[in-house]
C-alpha cells in the first residue's frame, strides 16, 4: 500500500505564518516549538491534521492559536481539528514518550 505525500512544506509554511517554528518531524508527527501544540498527519487524508495541546498549555492560549490555524489552514487547503491534549515524558529508556488524550 503506498502512502500519500504529507505536505509537510505547507504546513511548515502555515506554522511560521502564526508567528511558530517546526523543530521536528517524526512519521506522521509535526512538532511545533516551545511544544505548545503539535500536530499529527492523518491516516487516510494527507492533507488533514489533527492539533493536540501540551496539557501544561493555557485554555485561552489554546483557544486563541485554534482559531487562527484552523481558517489559516483552510485557506492553505488543509483541514486542522482539533483533538484534544497530550503530555511528554522520558521512558526508562531516555526515549521520548508521548500520550495522548481525549
Amino acid at each position: 500500500m503506498e502512502t500519500a505525500l504529507r505536505p509537510l512544506g505547507t504546513v511548515m509554511e502555515l506554522i511560521e505564518k502564526l508567528g511558530h517554528e517546526v523543530t521536528y518531524a517524526y512519521e506522521d508527527l509535526v512538532f511545533i516549538n516551545h511544544n505548545d501544540f503539535l500536530l499529527q498527519f492523518d491516516a487516510t487524508d494527507p492533507n488533514a491534521l489533527d492539533m493536540f495541546f501540551n496539557t501544561e498549555c493555557a485554555a485561552e492560549e489554546a483557544d486563541a492559536t485554534t482559531s487562527k490555524i484552523v481558517p489559516e489552514g483552510a485557506n492553505m487547503g488543509l483541514t486542522i481539528r482539533r483533538k484534544g491534549s497530550y503530555s511528554m515524558s522520558e521512558a526508562p529508556d531516555n526515549s521520548l514518550q508521548i500520550a495522548f488524550h481525549s
